[in-house]
């Protein structure tokens, strides 16, 4: 196993007790939303705002953050109302009025938006209704523009684009499928999905933060992480015959958010990075190096200037002992 170590930990202007929900790369520098309802844009090298990089209130309740890749300026946002929203950040005129507005295809929160790799029209949202839609965004007509619906049975926490067919769902309770895409001509025989079920006892962890795949490469890392042990796991999900986990090349990030749990994972290739974000407010920047490894696991672990102290949050009656994992896979 190798380890990594943490290099830096943001200090930005949030509200206290704020979650960051998810962090995205945009070029140089990095995006992220959080449970104020803002969009902020961070330098990636000092993990500070940067001038005029906060856009407040992009959504009521908003819960996922994706961009295309081939314009930066405009963003997706979507949310508790169900809502999913395209923004662009030139439109100073009007910047409160969406693009598109799809607002009947799920029946409660919108928890992920994604586009497809090479078909930037495509577009995938994933709802604490357990569905996991597939759109055709050049259509304004919400039916028109709907594809494919998968239902995976239960509130879905990530989705996304495994490959250039086939789609990932995972759940609040960490039950997670690969499923196929449709073919535009609808001949295609239905592909059953590969059904995974529960990842924790198979990880040996407590949740699962996110899925990053490598498109064309049949290789994606899932972080599974233990907010009592104080770690989180990258582990190489492989494609050969099938899609399967090796546990043999993991990357350990000790220390990681301390008990808080570590809701998005960014890793930056060409600067050999790791980002992570989590319930506690912050951003952390990690490399990995066998060297040292065992000195900075303390390090990690202790809080940093830029950390303010925290009070002891109050157990909910559904974290309580032998009930612990219920209360953790509530969405938001």
């Amino acid at each position: 196993m190798e380890v990594a170590t943490l290099t830096k930990t943001s200090s930005l202007s949030l509200p206290a007790d704020s979650y960051i929900y998810k962090i995205l790369q945009i070029d140089s520098n990095l995006a992220a939303i959080s449970s104020d309802d803002s969009l902020r844009i961070i330098d990636s090298t000092s993990l500070k705002e940067i001038a005029g990089g906060i856009l407040k209130n992009v959504h009521a309740g908003v819960t996922c953050l994706e961009a295309p890749e081939n314009d930066k300026n405009v963003f997706l946002t979507a949310g508790r109302d169900a809502v999913v929203r395209s923004w662009d950040l030139r439109d100073n005129r009007s910047p409160s009025k969406p693009v598109r507005q799809y607002i009947e295809s799920h029946s409660d929160d919108v928890t992920e938006l994604q586009f497809h790799p090479h078909s930037r029209g495509t577009l995938l949202s994933g709802s604490t209704d357990g569905l996991v839609n597939i759109y055709n965004i050049d259509h304004s007509d919400e039916d028109d523009a709907l594809s494919q619906v998968a239902n995976h049975g239960s509130s879905i926490h990530h989705a996304g684009f495994l490959s250039n067919s086939q789609f990932f769902a995972l759940s609040h309770d960490e039950t997670f499928s690969i499923y196929q895409l449709e073919s535009q001509d609808n001949l295609a025989p239905d592909v059953a999905p590969h059904v995974f079920g529960d990842l924790r006892p198979k990880l040996e962890c407590e949740y699962i933060v996110d899925i990053i795949p490598h498109i064309g490469s049949g290789e994606a890392i899932l972080g599974a992480g233990s907010h009592s042990k104080h770690h989180l796991d990258l582990v190489p999900l492989q494609y050969a015959d099938n899609w399967s986990f090796d546990q043999n090349i993991t990357i350990r990030l000790p220390g990681a958010h301390g008990e808080e749990i570590v809701r998005s994972m960014l890793i930056n290739h060409d600067a050999q990075t790791i980002f992570t974000a989590g319930e506690g407010g912050l951003i952390r920047a990690w490399r990995t190096s066998a060297e040292n490894a065992q000195e900075h696991m303390q390090e990690a672990e202790t809080p940093t200037e830029t950390e303010k102290p925290k009070k002891k949050k109050k157990k909910k009656k559904d974290h309580a002992a032998g009930d612990e994992a219920k209360g953790r896979f509530k969405p938001y």
